[in-house]
């Protein structure tokens, strides 16, 4: 391309971010901004791709009292199913520290890594990180082009380009691994510094998710906890124990894995026959989320954030019923243990040893009644640490 057909590119492309801006400027006067939060209300708890993907919006509701845990669909259950989910436990209390949940089904470490990097930029409160990992994410082939496109963020992707606390070379190992997953060339070049005409291609992308992401954070807004304003005191964990191991013999009453009634009878139960030893060739080798997992922690590294991994355990029983063994399960976890235990500035939480523990999961792969209350309090220790 010459110079002359540059500049007219250019020019061209400038009207038509002018005539953008205009628009996104009219449609957008009458909602808040992504950084409009109230003090009074607690956003943390709503499970909500707007919310997660939105950088100035999570920030803004980041303080002292608050830890940032990623993670996945296990902060999709509601509290119907399982009442000791954390907006039903932590939020709506003051137990001197509230979570910010950020992260839908399908996000997996690549997107974790992502997501930390933008919203790291400035630091973290007590410079702490929480990531909820399970064995879903490590299946043989990795998350498929199509669906981590879905749950792809500009927002998040551009955030994490301008933190400067990030070197080049993570920078471009993120780059790599979002173009092997099919972002295409385009939207990554407008993410980062480059040329007048990628920067250009960047600010409309930025106008237009600004303008969907103010309309979407309405309804997080509405579906916000008034936040509890009496003293803080600490959460009465062996209380909140015996109450979940009571629901949990209500709510399971037929099977003996420890399912929740509804899930297994109406989902589980009819497809057993089918689903025997249907998945016998599974590896949880053949995958590069144990890569993924790692750039997740040098993120960690690079940002000066010190990042709690908690492993969330599969239903063993189940998980024996489709061919995929225990010795098979054990050594992906010790994949993604020994991934952890690189970097000394991590810590663990195992739970992988609760695989055969009734009301730990409420299905075959999610935090049940007993397994919320002790993924919270493990958070909550985490979070509170020299408080």
């Amino acid at each position: 391309m010459n110079a002359q057909t540059q500049k007219k590119r250019l020019a061209a492309l400038l009207g038509g971010v002018a005539v953008a801006a205009a628009v996104v400027g009219a449609c957008g006067v009458a909602l808040p901004a992504q950084a409009s939060v109230s003090r009074a209300r607690d956003y943390g708890y709503v499970y909500s791709g707007a919310k997660s993907t939105s950088v100035d919006f999570v920030r803004a509701n980041l303080d002292d009292e608050t830890l940032l845990v990623l993670g996945s669909s296990e902060f999709s259950t509601p509290a119907s199913t399982v009442p000791q989910v954390p907006a039903a436990v932590m939020g709506g209390h003051n137990y001197g520290l509230r979570l910010m949940l950020v992260g839908e089904a399908f996000d997996q470490c690549l997107w974790d890594a992502m997501a930390l990097g933008a919203l790291a930029d400035g630091g973290l409160p007590h410079d702490r990180v929480a990531l909820i990992v399970g064995l879903g994410m490590f299946t043989d082939g990795g998350l498929d082009n199509a669906t981590f496109q879905e749950r792809f963020s500009f927002p998040l992707y551009r955030g994490f380009m301008a933190n400067p606390a990030l070197p080049a070379e993570l920078k471009q190992k993120l780059r790599a691994r979002l173009a092997e997953q099919g972002v295409d060339e385009a939207t990554l070049r407008a993410g980062q510094p480059g040329d007048p005409i990628a920067a250009i291609d960047g600010a409309v992308l930025g106008w237009q998710n600004d303008l969907r992401l103010r309309q979407q954070l309405m309804e997080v807004r509405d579906k916000s906890l008034e936040r509890a304003q009496e003293p803080a005191v600490a959460p009465d964990w062996d209380a909140l124990m015996a109450d979940a191991y009571a629901t949990a013999q209500q709510m399971s009453t037929t099977n003996d894995w420890g399912a929740e009634d509804k899930f297994y009878t109406t989902q589980l139960a009819p497809a057993l026959d089918s689903l025997a030893g249907a998945r016998a060739g599974e590896t949880y080798s053949n995958t590069p989320e144990y890569d993924d997992l790692e750039l997740f922690l040098q993120v960690c590294d690079a940002c000066g954030v010190a990042p709690l991994v908690m492993i969330e355990p599969v239903m063993g029983p189940y998980y024996d019923h489709i061919g995929i063994d225990a010795a098979t399960r054990a050594s992906a976890y010790d994949r993604i243990r020994n991934v952890v235990w690189a970097h000394p500035n991590a810590r663990l939480v195992d739970y992988s040893d609760r695989e055969y523990e009734p009301y730990f999961l409420f299905d075959i792969v999610h935090f049940g009644w007993t397994g919320w209350i002790e993924a919270q309090h493990a958070l909550y220790d985490f979070g509170t640490e020299g408080a």
